[in-house]
């Protein structure tokens, strides 16, 4: 994660770490203050559409453990991560499969198909694990995206997004 990303109330990298258990946040664009540890044992996987990027498939995950890295950041952020952090060094570039388009309506994407941090890491999962596990995080994500647009008073993306008849259980607005 760009340290920017860190402290941004929209970020979904952190989200992700949160829901899952097997995640692990590394900050990047600011002298680190201790060594990082490695990274866990399998094939790397970077997930970021360079041009060297192939299709990510279910065939990825028959070798054995695969670690997915996932640049968060904008796109010059990410950009600049996939090439110049160590961790990323020697890791296959891999791109998501065509998808949906974004339902994640908290900040506007510069690339046409792009999908915030969590989503792609949601998709990517699905892919390689199955669609129990994508599902599960896009609904985590809706959920973020839902009481985020409530708080903001934005009616007209949570319409957009077919959240308007949908009531939150009192007092879970600001959870």
């Amino acid at each position: 994660m760009h340290h920017a990303e860190r402290r941004k109330a929209s970020n979904t990298g952190r989200l992700a770490a949160l829901a899952l258990t097997e995640c692990e946040v590394r900050l990047r664009g600011r002298p680190l203050e201790a060594p990082r540890a490695a990274l866990p044992n399998g094939r790397r996987l970077l997930l970021y559409p360079s041009p060297t990027a192939r299709v990510l498939t279910r065939a990825e995950h028959g070798g054995g453990p695969v670690v997915l890295l996932v640049p968060d950041g904008n796109w010059t952020q990410a950009q600049r991560a996939a090439r110049r952090d160590p961790d990323f060094e020697g890791a296959e570039h891999v791109a998501l499969p065509e998808g949906p388009p974004t339902r994640y309506a908290l900040r506007r994407g510069t690339r046409l198909g792009s999908v915030c941090t969590l989503e792609a890491i949601a998709r990517a999962l699905g892919v390689l694990e199955g669609p129990a596990i994508q599902s599960a995080l896009e609904s985590v994500m809706d959920r973020f995206v839902e009481r985020t647009l409530r708080l903001n008073g934005n009616k007209a993306e949570l319409e957009r997004l077919g959240f308007v008849d949908r009531a939150l259980p009192r007092g879970a607005a600001g959870a």
